[in-house]
């Protein structure tokens, strides 16, 4: 197996996108679609940040021989189980439909970060406009 071949299978086995890679690794989505069409292995510079977001160490990734991948499912970025899921079906929805599921979403939260803002204000006033 190609270092190629191995990246596009292991995205597939971990439910993760080339759009999600290409976003964590800073390139254009269309970079990682060549690497896919062509067969081309990706640039000795994106071989640590691909494997950060894999969850797999760089010899494991270009050799396919390592005791085993590691078996994160989800990018080194701190996501929850539940994020994660969210991001992989928010990437499944046409552009017309994420915009409107921020929308929504900025909405729910609207509340929640007006209270914090609320609450900060309120202690300021308290302690006589000194940071507590």
């Amino acid at each position: 197996m190609t270092i190629c071949e191995r990246l596009f299978h292991e995205l597939d086995s971990r439910n993760l996108t080339a759009y999600a890679l290409s976003k964590f690794i800073g390139v254009n989505t269309t970079t990682t679609t060549n690497w896919k069409q062509r067969g081309t292995d990706p640039p000795a510079k994106y071989i640590a940040p691909i494997c950060e977001f894999l969850g797999c160490s760089v010899s494991y990734f270009l050799t396919g021989s390592d005791t085993e991948p590691e078996t994160k499912k989800a990018p080194a970025l701190g996501i929850s189980e539940n994020g994660r899921e969210m991001l992989e079906l928010y990437e499944k929805l046409p552009e017309r439909e994420q915009l409107l599921l921020i929308g929504r979403l900025q909405e729910m939260t609207a509340p929640l970060l007006g209270e914090v803002k609320k609450s900060g204000v309120a202690e300021a006033r308290s302690s006589g406009g000194k940071a507590v």
